[in-house]
């Protein structure tokens, strides 16, 4: 039974350990409406609001079409940033590792430029859509295009998550 409990707790604290941490926050009134820059790390999403009593992230707008670019996928999280809204930012015990960025899924767009979108998991608890963007200037080659709300912190984490996407796009285009 020791054995058991102690299994139990250390899965769950290994479960606990890629969770996403909020590492800084920059607020600034807009409008009546709270909105903040929320750092997590290496990465930085910017304008996000909270109104109504909800946390809406940002989106990108486009030839008259709204784009839902960056999406919080876990409770945990969505509750950590509400309680920066409402009961102010307190800074963690000790630095968060990277986050685990992995490439989830590809939609195949009928565009020239934008030939995917790839969907990426930060931790399992932000959703990003960027765009896989066919080179102009090179034949067969391709560039990440990330949304304008989110800024990486980490020049190398950017360089790793833009290869890993490439490859991953190549690889399925060649099947």
């Amino acid at each position: 039974m020791k054995k058991l409990i102690s299994a139990l707790v250390l899965c769950l604290a290994a479960g606990s350990a890629g969770a996403l941490e909020i590492t800084a926050v920059s607020t600034a009134p807009v409008k009546g409406a709270a909105k903040a820059d929320f750092t997590f790390g290496a990465i930085t999403v910017k304008n996000i609001a909270y109104e109504k009593g909800g946390v809406i992230m940002p989106f990108t707008e486009n030839k008259g079409k709204t784009y839902t670019d960056i999406k919080i996928l876990s409770k945990s999280l969505y509750l950590k940033i509400e309680g920066c809204f409402k009961n102010g930012f307190a800074k963690p015990a000790r630095a968060p590792a990277a986050p685990a960025v992995k490439v989830d899924s590809f939609k195949p767009l009928k565009s020239p430029a934008r030939v995917a979108n790839a969907e990426l998991s930060i931790d399992g608890d932000l959703l990003v859509v960027a765009g896989v963007m066919a080179s102009k200037k090179e034949e067969g080659a391709f560039w990440v295009a990330f949304p304008p709300d989110l800024v990486f912190v980490s020049g190398a984490l950017k360089s790793s998550v833009e290869s890993a996407v490439i490859a991953a796009w190549v690889k399925k285009e060649k099947k």
